[in-house]
């Protein structure tokens, strides 16, 4: 067994989900297009990656120490695969929706199962630093999300950042999905080489009841509901960040590329999280962390020009920076009996949020930009040329499929008024997120007061058979001259 080899493949299976995500969320325009679907369609098509995760996470978490890491791992892999092709090769017509959210499904299952072998693997590998070298680990999501971002940007649409503009390769969306097999392939490889330690639960005798009954205990389940609102405030507007400031910005600037700077702002953070943990606690980064968020996310939903995006943008990705990878490192040092059960359990139900969160996103990106059409355009149904989205007015039923026939393509100086009121419904569902967070202020304010009250920020310490009967025999005898 090789530390460092096994960490550097947790890091690659990490990149791999990242990919999935972003690339994912930069064709999410083009699959609208390509499958005629809605953009509440292509919220919960988006949103079957997470309800993929949680299903894998929950499912397969109390079996990660029957199985194996290496096991799961290998899973993992099959599932992305599948998931890769069944998108590549959906059909379109009426099976057009249940193929492409079956097959983002399958690939959140892969995301899933990676997140339940490398989360136990990180804690097992390092368990008295657990924090760090789990933000560490997962500072390769974001990582993943730059790589794969700017490598499909440029093989695609181009990369765009407002004042420097980069001509894509122009390769079709397919090619873009494609790419997720790359770093799919490696860690597969890497992972086949390597003899996987047992999870730290299992090496020190915690019984498979005591880790199952961890999951009542009052803390445990408020940290839960925590996770719900970081998750959903973190991913959700990330995954809808390319229609979003696409249309806010009118165009003007891509959402993905904003996706890719956070996502560095995000990477170089994470590796400092241990010094930043030691000065404030967990519990007080994840206070900052919220109130950054919350701020960031409502400003980002009024930019209109590159300058305010970034602005706006760096606010947001400071308070998101620490949230997932914390949450997990809290867990794993407070409830370590849970194991690898309460950290799959956390990835479930953040995932749960998220694949929720996604469709009310695109509800509320629809409802509100047909709230803010002009009246005199509200006589049937219409679309908006640039973006094929259509608008479905007029007592049309929002379940019937609108044809050709019913559809009115408008003049270029209506196109204004509708790009505007596209722009007013994207922006509303950044800002109805951004009120998730100052719940989590409130929460994480009083678990930071109240571990002060009992002497700070303790984490839990298990340690192994071999070290307990060291311990009651009375150390290991020293060497006798």
């Amino acid at each position: 067994m090789n530390p460092r080899t096994l960490f550097v493949a947790s890091c690659i299976a990490l990149i791999t989900s990242a990919f999935t995500f972003i690339i994912r969320g930069d064709i999410l325009p083009d699959l609208g297009v390509a499958f005629g679907q809605s953009k509440e369609d292509l919220g919960w098509i988006a949103s079957g990656a997470f309800w993929g995760m949680a299903a894998s996470m929950l499912l397969g978490a109390p079996l990660c120490d029957l199985l194996g890491m290496k096991r799961i791992l290998f899973l993992a892999f099959s599932c992305h695969m599948l998931g890769v092709l069944g998108t590549i090769f959906a059909p379109h017509g009426d099976w057009a929706f249940g193929v492409l959210f079956g097959s983002t499904f399958i690939a959140g299952c892969g995301n899933g199962l990676v997140e339940i072998a490398i989360n136990p693997l990180a804690a097992t590998l390092f368990p008295d630093r657990k924090t760090h070298y789990l933000n560490v680990l997962h500072a390769w999501w974001p990582g993943g999300l730059v790589l794969g971002g700017l490598v499909a940007r440029y093989l695609g649409k181009g990369l765009d950042l407002g004042f420097i503009k980069i001509d894509g390769l122009g390769y079709d969306w397919q090619v873009l999905m494609g790419l997720i097999a790359v770093p799919g392939v490696i860690y597969f490889i890497l992972c086949m080489t390597q003899k996987f330690p047992e999870t730290e639960r299992v090496a020190s005798g915690v019984s498979t009841g005591d880790m199952f009954r961890e999951t009542f205990r009052p803390m445990f389940l408020l940290w839960a509901f925590c996770m719900l609102l970081t998750a959903a405030t973190e991913l959700g507007p990330q995954q809808w960040q390319e229609s979003v400031i696409t249309r806010i910005t009118h165009g003007g600037f891509s959402g993905t590329m904003v996706l890719i700077y956070t996502s560095m702002l995000m990477f170089c953070m994470r590796h400092f999280a241990g010094p930043l943990a030691h000065a404030l606690s967990p519990v007080g980064m994840l206070t900052i962390s919220a109130t950054l968020s919350g701020i960031g996310l409502y400003l980002l939903s009024t930019a209109t020009t590159p300058a305010t995006v970034f602005g706006f943008a760096t606010i947001f990705g400071l308070g998101i920076a620490y949230f997932w990878p914390t949450m997990l490192g809290v867990t794993a040092e407070r409830f370590p009996r849970g194991g690898a059960w309460l950290l799959g359990l956390m990835g479930c139900v953040g995932n749960l949020s998220i694949a929720a969160v996604l469709p009310v996103m695109g509800y509320i990106y629809d409802r509100e930009s047909v709230a803010a059409v002009p009246p005199t355009l509200k006589s049937e149904a219409v679309v908006a040329e640039e973006s094929n989205w259509v608008l479905r007015l007029s007592g049309i039923p929002t379940t019937e499929k609108i044809g050709p026939e019913k559809i009115k393509v408008l003049p270029d100086e209506k196109q204004a008024e509708l790009a505007s009121a596209e722009a007013q419904g994207a922006a509303m569902a950044f800002r109805y997120v951004s009120m998730l967070p100052s719940v989590l202020v409130v929460v994480f304010g009083l678990i930071a007061l109240r571990d002060k009250a009992l002497g700070g920020y303790k984490p839990e310490m298990l340690i192994s058979r071999e070290e307990e009967d060291e311990l009651f025999a009375g150390g290991v005898q020293g060497a006798v001259e």
